[in-house]
């Protein structure tokens, strides 16, 4: 591996790619998710993301709940959720209801949000106890529960906790007698008030506005976004969080570029229950900018290959990358790793395996049998594990994993002399450290003193994070 496999780094990788493909929106909305997975609560920053980002997309009728889920994204402790809650009731009672005792209830959820001391609080209360008498004389028995769990408040939350509780009873009392559409409002706004008076803990209370909102949504008919939020709520419940917030990326981002087979494949990838590491470790962001840093270089030479060779190519991702600016003929990806050749060849390359103008070739590289004419290998179908004799000529051969082997394969390149003069295109890297790294360079004079070639076509370093890849094209 070249750096920490993390799902955040993965994310980036990914990054990366729609950056290549010019699409910034996409690309900076992975970059969001990617950080929220690196935050010390990677739940409760995601769930604060999809919040803040839910209200930039809200409609113009329902201000109110993107006012809610503003001051929800700005809350740092419980009573900071609890007074957001109840500044929103006290707006949805006033603008959606006459009934007197709710209007009555919306002006007392206004003052305790507005309340600075304690004297405030008794103040307000004591106020709503002298309209709600003097109005109707009804609501009595709520109105002395109220009263009396203001009186035994030690904290601010819990008074908040009083009101919130006092608002569900009361609300409830009040649903008898109304269209389905009115009850439906405030039966919602009941269920804010409980969930999250029920609640101490923050990551709670984000749980508590998320279903709210998913259900206000849904009730107006915003199904797209009820289902994001829904999938945000539900991805809080789970173990492997991380996995699901990735799927999930992918799943919208197959949807946004259903012609781009790399977010298809990689879901598939995923459904198969195999290791996520090595996917993780593949499609990074240092794997992910290398790679693009050489289909960018080999783009100033030419922009069409007959036949390519990818040795050391992994799960053959690299296609995906060269696809965006380069064209070929076949390509062959030479890999020792059997399970890496299936997964290229019915994973990442499948819609190319007709006719295989591209197919994995499981082989160890420094064992290749080479002719003037070409290398000659068993190319096998690993469905049926049938096989037959290929011979194949390239015009372009790539190593990006030369730190991970001895130069015999270069050495065998330079000296039989192949009849296509193929550009040869190597990336190794610094990063000594590592025990499967046999093969380190320090620098592009180092790189050259161990690829020696007779022209050099480009020769450079790219800085990456925690170590630098260096890579040398031209003609052995």
């Amino acid at each position: 591996m070249t750096e920490s496999a993390t799902s955040s780094e993965f994310l980036l990788g990914l990054e990366e790619y729609l950056k290549s493909l010019d699409e910034p929106a996409a690309a900076s909305q992975l970059h969001t998710v990617s950080r929220s997975l690196q935050a010390e609560d990677p739940k409760l920053a995601t769930a604060r993301l999809h919040l803040q980002q839910l209200t930039a997309r809200l409609p113009p009728e329902l201000v109110d709940l993107a006012d809610l889920d503003h001051r929800i994204t700005k809350s740092q402790l419980p009573e900071d959720v609890y007074c957001a809650v109840l500044s929103y009731c006290a707006r949805v009672l006033k603008n959606a209801d006459h009934n007197q005792e709710l209007v009555l209830l919306a002006d007392l959820d206004h003052s305790i949000t507005k309340s600075q001391l304690p004297q405030d609080v008794y103040r307000a209360v004591l106020t709503y106890n002298a309209r709600v008498l003097k109005n109707t004389g009804q609501e009595l028995v709520l109105l002395a529960d109220l009263d009396h769990s203001i009186t035994k408040s030690q904290l601010p939350q819990d008074v908040y906790r009083a009101i919130l509780l006092y608002n569900t009873n009361l609300i409830q009392a009040q649903l008898g007698g109304r269209m389905k559409q009115e009850q439906d409002i405030l039966v919602g706004l009941a269920d804010l008030c409980h969930s999250t008076r029920t609640t101490s803990e923050v990551k709670d209370c984000y749980r508590a506005v998320l279903h709210y909102n998913a259900r206000v949504l849904k009730t107006q008919g915003l199904e797209q976004l009820a289902q994001e939020t829904d999938l945000v709520l539900r991805s809080m419940d789970r173990e492997e969080f991380d996995q699901f917030v990735i799927k999930t990326q992918l799943s919208k981002l197959d949807q946004q570029f259903p012609n781009d087979k790399i977010f298809r494949s990689i879901l598939n990838y995923l459904k198969l229950d195999l290791d996520n590491e090595p996917l993780q470790d593949a499609f990074s962001r240092s794997q992910i900018k290398s790679k693009i840093w050489l289909i960018e270089q080999l783009a100033h030479l030419q922009t069409h290959y007959k036949q390519v060779v990818v040795l050391a190519g992994w799960f053959g991702q690299i296609k995906s990358i060269f696809d965006q600016q380069l064209t070929y003929g076949k390509m062959r990806v030479v890999e020792l790793d059997r399970s890496a050749c299936e997964i290229s060849d019915h994973v990442f390359n499948a819609s190319n395996l007709e006719n295989h103008k591209v197919k994995s070739v499981c082989a160890d590289i420094n064992a290749l049998t080479l002719h003037k004419n070409g290398y000659e290998w068993s190319v096998e179908n690993f469905r049926d594990g049938t096989a037959y004799n290929e011979k194949f000529l390239p015009n372009l051969i790539i190593n990006t994993s030369a730190e991970h082997m001895t130069e015999e394969w270069f050495h065998q390149l330079r000296f039989k002399q192949l009849a296509s003069d193929p550009i040869v295109a190597i990336q190794s890297n610094n990063l000594f450290d590592l025990e499967e790294h046999v093969n380190c360079v320090h620098s592009v004079d180092h790189m050259m003193k161990k690829f020696p070639m007779r022209e050099i076509l480009f020769a450079g370093e790219l800085q990456l994070k925690g170590y630098k890849r260096v890579m040398l094209i031209g003609r052995p």
